[in-house]
């Protein structure tokens, strides 16, 4: 703390000098995007923030080749992952690139002692009050309040750099985004009209309307609890292991733990988890719970009444899949950039500690799990194309370290979470963030029909749509090719479509989506009618964020079997996936999914029908944006992946 007010004692005493340098406009808002922040008051000039600078990175077009060589099963190379050293000297920008940003800052008036590097030498990093750093990118912060949340955030309109470091850099943070991010997750409730929880950034008090079940429902469940019975009322562990044929896990190989994500003031509660195993798997000994990694000065366990349903849903769902091995909580307390938060702080790859930096700000201290699970995402437009590609390639660095990356896709068909969808006509579907990057694995959720046994077919789930499309940001992965052109040529949508990348949508096009896009959820999972405890009540819970764990657990499990072979984590797993669907395997690894679309996702209530006005995508035989490649079948999983 010391050192930071030395630091700021130094910039108000030589202010931040402007330079006679030509300034060149570098980012400006879209302002064709729809507008979900009022512009408030100007910034307070005086309040110090957080500035980061991303420098352009060396090599970030080969990204995608790389990343096919250690993840493509008829590659040579499949599995012969990196090592932290080699990503970072891979991407690291040029020497003279950090020395010319780092000129340029410090004959602008920022002291050269109070500038960190990231570990990774992607980022340069110091503190700078509103004003100066105004003054540093020609631009005028202020405070904008978004329209439903009312949560604030510090942003402006656009902002300038000198022409001779404006090729240097990627983007400058606080910038032009105004990051909104959401759970995907349904409420808790035994009604039919359950909808998806929306919690918003900013708002610490926060919290999810939680219906506990009936006492009759508890009664009702109490007799069915030990069995296979109600799996299309109640999901339970013994359903999921059921469904997907997972057999009980009887060891743990060293050092596989699960990683879970978790954010926005949203933490699991002991307590919860332990009357968990009792009712539903009393094989787990209480006090069983995650190994915390603790981001940006996040705080867990929560007492009961303080409990989360996102966290709670999340270890629920996991732990019985894949005990005795261990979860690994990353906890961030970040309210906004959470990704980037959790970046900086797993491995070597993205940043590091600095002693100059806010106590609690918390770089290149955990090392990633193979496996991490993540509930949380946003929209794609949020985000500037400049900060989605910087994000989605960090990503890939974790694919390149052998990391599989599991996000929910969403929970309201092809709309926002907030109601909205593009365009003059506010029909062209959102896609959703982090799904939109190709080097993640997005899943969509499913559910059982009313009726439905242990081996009915599932469906697409009907409470909320599950989210899926095609991103506007990255075009197609080339692993993706056979299966969505199937999908395209076959089961054409018969709306207008369009081609784009890079988050530009075509001005006056009469298409609704981008046919050429980034096409997911790459498969599915039940995600709905699951049983948890959440402040020492059983309920219900659904949504997308349900669904992501549980295939998380068995990427943990195929992990857990390879290495005892002395083979290595599986890492990036969408090539191999969409490779075996091409292959048209005799045990296919996939059940495949019908039945179902994409008609809710309505202004602010994904109960109610989409706001894009229509039904968005179907369920049809093969992948589809609804389910993806289908749900895992668990024996043909983990034969195909110990094989390679």
């Amino acid at each position: 703390m010391k050192s930071v007010l030395v630091f700021l004692t130094g910039l108000a005493a030589t202010g931040l000098a402007t330079p006679s340098n030509y300034h060149v406009l570098h980012e400006k808002r879209d302002a064709n995007k729809p507008m979900r922040y009022i512009k408030r008051e100007p910034a307070n000039g005086d309040q110090n923030i957080p500035v980061r600078i991303a420098l352009k990175q060396e090599n970030i077009d080969q990204g995608m080749d790389l990343i096919l060589k250690v993840s493509d099963p008829d590659s040579p190379d499949y599995g012969k992952f990196y090592t932290t050293d080699q990503v970072i000297n891979l991407f690291a920008p040029k020497q003279e690139t950090i020395d010319a940003v780092k000129a340029w800052l410090v004959e602008s008036g920022v002291p050269a002692d109070s500038i960190s590097l990231s570990k990774s030498r992607g980022w340069l990093m110091f503190n700078s009050p509103v004003n100066k750093l105004e003054s540093l990118v020609k631009a005028d912060y202020h405070v904008y309040e978004h329209v439903q949340s009312r949560s604030e955030h510090i942003g402006t309109e656009e902002y300038s750099l000198p022409a001779k470091v404006a090729g240097l850099v990627d983007f400058v943070m606080p910038g032009t985004s105004l990051t909104e991010n959401n759970e995907f997750t349904s409420e808790i409730g035994t009604s039919d009209v359950a909808k998806p929880i929306k919690k918003k950034i900013r708002i610490a008090t926060t919290t999810e309307k939680f219906i506990p079940l009936s006492q009759a429902d508890k009664t009702d469940l109490s007799k069915k609890i030990n069995g296979t019975s109600a799996c299309d009322k109640y999901i339970t562990p013994q359903c999921i292991k059921a469904i997907y044929k997972i057999p009980d896990a009887t060891s743990a190989f060293p050092n596989n733990s699960l990683g879970i994500f978790e954010s926005l003031d949203d933490v699991y509660a002991q307590e919860d988890l332990d009357a968990f195993y009792k009712l539903t798997a009393p094989n787990i000994p209480a006090g069983t719970g995650p190994d915390l990694d603790l981001i940006n000065g996040a705080t867990a366990p929560n007492s009961p009444e303080m409990a989360g349903a996102e966290s709670s849903l999340d270890f629920q769902m996991a732990i019985p899949i894949i005990y005795p091995q261990k979860t690994t909580l990353y906890q961030v307390r970040s309210q906004e950039d959470i990704f980037f938060a959790m970046l900086d702080a797993i491995d070597g790859t993205f940043c590091r500690r600095d002693p100059d930096r806010v106590a609690h700000e918390m770089c290149d201290v955990f090392k990633p799990t193979n496996v991490i699970s993540i509930s949380y995402g946003g929209v794609e437009d949020d985000n500037t194309a400049k900060e989605l590609s910087r994000q989605c390639n960090e990503f890939m660095k974790l694919g390149l370290l052998g990391i599989t990356v599991i996000v929910s896709s969403g929970d309201v068909g092809v709309a926002n979470q907030e109601g909205y969808c593009f365009g003059p006509h506010h029909n062209i579907f959102v896609a959703t963030n982090p799904s939109n990057c190709p080097y993640v694995t997005s899943v969509g959720s499913t559910t059982l029909p009313k009726g439905g046994k242990v081996g009915t077919p599932e469906i697409a789930t009907t409470q909320f749509s599950s989210s899926g499309g095609f991103s506007n940001m990255w075009p197609q992965p080339p692993w993706q090719a056979n299966a969505v052109g199937n999908y395209l040529l076959r089961h054409n949508p018969n709306y207008f479509a369009y081609n784009t990348s890079g988050n530009v949508i075509p001005n006056n096009t009469q298409g609704i989506y981008n046919r050429g896009g980034r096409a997911y959820p790459d498969i599915s999972a039940l995600g709905d009618h699951g049983v948890v405890v959440v402040g020492g009540e059983v309920g219900l819970i659904g949504g997308t964020s349900m669904s992501a764990p549980i295939v998380a657990g068995i990427f943990t499990r195929i992990n857990d079997e390879r290495m005892k072979l002395g083979k290595g984590p599986v890492g990036l797993v969408n090539p191999a996936l969409y490779k075996a669907y091409d292959s048209k395997m005799t045990d296919p690894l996939f059940n495949d999914v019908v039945k179902g679309n994409q008609h809710l996702g309505g202004p602010f209530d994904a109960r109610y029908p989409s706001i894009c006005g229509n039904d968005g995508f179907s369920a049809v035989p093969g992948w589809d944006p609804v389910s993806g490649l289908g749900t895992p079948k668990y024996p043909e999983m983990l034969k195909y992946f110990v094989n390679l």
